[in-house]
């Protein structure tokens, strides 16, 4: 179902966002061809206006017992874990590595071929997954990166299988997906 911000008014148990970290594109046409200026295609936003749309839904639209999947990249890993686990009183069950197997290629150093999907809970309120998919799923997602800031497969594969019955909300949502709560001006 596609949401509008308003619309909000379920609880869910898992909360998976992409936020739209305050980034740009390399600027090297070698480097990158398909790409046109170092602006990103879509908006993105402030740390602090990250921090305050998440803390709205999570306190306003989250079951007791609920878990978030949050993406980041390494240059906001540390502000993220802080602003979950400091800001918001979030504990980090695992840091998920998506291995993009080619990644993005860098002008001047290594190849950042990885993104991480952190999973949180609140002390005392951890969803836990179904008992015969505990310990199916590695921390390393290994899957082709396609397109720019589209996640892998593997990751909303592991989430449906993990918790089936789990109400589902994805915030910065580009697609929709069957079970899945979807909310981002990109839909």
């Amino acid at each position: 179902m596609i949401l509008k911000e308003k619309e909000l008014t379920s609880k869910y148990d898992i909360v998976y966002t992409d936020p739209p970290w305050k980034q740009k594109k390399g600027n090297k046409k070698a480097v990158r061809p398909n790409t046109s200026g170092n602006e990103l295609d879509y908006d993105t936003m402030e740390l602090e206006d990250i921090i305050q749309f998440h803390k709205k839904i999570f306190i306003n639209n989250t079951s007791q017992k609920h878990n978030i999947f949050i993406w980041t990249i390494d240059k906001y890993l540390q502000q993220t874990e802080d602003f979950m686990e400091n800001q918001l009183g979030y504990k980090r069950h695992a840091r998920i590595i998506w291995d993009k197997v080619t990644g993005i290629p860098t002008a001047f150093t290594i190849r950042y071929a990885h993104e991480y999907l952190l999973w949180y809970y609140k002390k005392g309120n951890i969803l836990m997954p179904i008992e015969d998919k505990r310990g199916v799923y590695s921390d390393v997602i290994i899957e082709q990166v396609k397109k720019h800031s589209e996640k892998p497969e593997k990751a909303y594969k592991m989430i449906e299988d993990l918790f089936p019955d789990a109400k589902k909300l994805e915030l910065f949502a580009r697609n929709t997906r069957n079970g899945w709560d979807s909310l981002g001006n990109e839909l």
